[in-house]
């Protein structure tokens, strides 16, 4: 062999090992945190869903790759959801179908590209998130000068003054509150002291940028979401007295905190005419499936004129979302929207219920387990709280990718199944030659 043959191997070399530590990272989740970041700016808009397209791609990609590696003998299922993102690219990327049925798309994408990680993949992948609160506080401390004084709603004031790139400050909370669960799921999965260090300090960011949003969801929903999720994972069928003991205080802390907002607050009367117009809304946007015209089935639809339906509940503008993601479907889609609702609320349950039995078995469990059933509770009683309390799917399709990617940490398996999947099944040639 040449010299210049064995220069141009051992460069090829180099490059494949390059190649191999950077996916062991996977480097392709650092897109993550760039395209959050990207989105919180109007002109940014574009690029970063170009980016979020480029990662989905990647992501599908990448699976259908390790099935032809392993020669697996399951449908190629990805390249049927990559081919239909293709072609809805433009529709994501120049925004063109903002509320339209892409939404449901990205969500299906995110949790089809979740679903296949291991419990290894998602600790990366929450690292990789975990970026996103510090990545996002740089910018809001770049431009605080946007803000008149330092005060609780701080984020909101640089936010709406500087950024407004999420689609209203109520969607970006929602971002942070999912960034925020995430830098603390990649700190219960931490393996070492600077892992805990980085994850708890982006936590403790993401959770300060919640609390300066103004939104009552952003402020409550992560830690109580946290302590749900604590409980479930250590409940036993001894703790019964505690766990009672837990939702008692929980109960009280909310009635205290609602008599406080609703009837003794300084601005008591205003939250009262808030809330109760989210709630007129909410039951304005369901109460569509009953107006006749086959909308009990097929609901309202989209566009324009589907959003200024309930537009008579308040002057100057219309409700163009319920504020409850249950009476949004039923008003958009009808029955079979619910029904579409209700078929991943029961997969979402049974993934979880599975990681309950298997983390109920401690022996000869490994220490991973139990931290990341906390973390998917956590995640998902967090997206539960903005499905009742928001439209969390509407007017984001970061916010739908990242809905889909991390309700699907319910789907982690921590051991293997023991039925026979078609994976593992012997091909034709040798079932044919079996039974001769």
């Amino acid at each position: 062999m040449s010299e210049r043959s064995q220069v141009w191997n051992r460069l090829v070399n180099q490059l494949k090992a390059l190649l191999s530590r950077l996916w062991a990272i996977q480097i392709y989740d650092a897109i993550l945190p760039v395209v959050i970041t990207l989105h919180s700016f109007p002109e940014g808009r574009n690029p970063a869903l170009g980016l979020l397209v480029i990662w989905m791609s990647i992501r599908l990609l990448n699976q259908l790759v390790a099935q032809f590696c392993q020669h697996s003998w399951r449908p190629p299922l990805e390249a049927i959801l990559l081919a239909l993102l293709l072609v809805n690219t433009r529709l994501i990327v120049l925004r063109e179908d903002i509320d339209g049925a892409t939404n449901f798309l990205l969500i299906a994408i995110g949790f089809v590209i979740g679903s296949s990680q291991s419990l290894r993949e998602w600790r990366v992948s929450f690292g990789w998130l975990a970026l996103t609160p510090l990545l996002v506080g740089i910018n809001v401390l770049n431009h605080h000068s946007a803000a008149i004084v330092w005060s609780s709603s701080f984020v909101k004031d640089v936010y709406e003054a500087a950024m407004d790139g999420h689609g209203g400050i109520n969607r970006f909370a929602t971002i942070l509150m999912l960034v925020t669960l995430s830098a603390t799921s990649f700190t219960l999965l931490a393996r070492s002291l600077p892992e805990r260090v980085f994850g708890a300090t982006a936590a403790l960011a993401g959770y300060a940028l919640c609390v300066g949003t103004d939104s009552r969801l952003a402020q409550i929903a992560p830690p109580l979401a946290l302590v749900i999720g604590m409980v479930a994972a250590r409940w036993r069928k001894d703790s019964t007295r505690f766990v009672v003991f837990l939702l008692a205080a929980v109960v009280t802390a909310a009635l205290l905190v609602g008599s406080w907002w609703f009837l003794f607050a300084p601005d008591a009367s205003i939250n009262q005419s808030s809330d109760l117009g989210r709630l007129r809304a909410g039951a304005c946007w369901l109460s569509l499936m009953f107006t006749g015209g086959n909308r009990f089935i097929y609901g309202v639809g989209y566009g324009p004129q589907a959003n200024d339906m309930c537009s008579h509940l308040r002057e100057g503008g219309g409700f163009g979302h319920a504020h409850n993601t249950i009476a949004q479907i039923g008003g958009q889609l009808g029955m079979l929207g619910i029904l579409a609702f209700l078929i991943v609320v029961i997969v979402i349950s049974m993934g979880l219920r599975r990681q309950a039995l298997s983390v109920a078995c401690r022996s000869g469990q490994p220490p991973f387990h139990l931290p990341f059933f906390q973390a998917a509770v956590s995640l998902n009683v967090l997206l539960l709280f903005n499905t009742l309390a928001t439209t969390i799917y509407r007017s984001n399709q970061v916010t739908q990718c990242l809905i889909g990617f991390l309700a699907a940490t319910s789907l982690c398996l921590f051991t293997t199944p023991a039925a026979t999947s078609l994976a593992s099944e012997p091909p034709p040639a040798d079932l044919e030659s079996s039974s001769t």
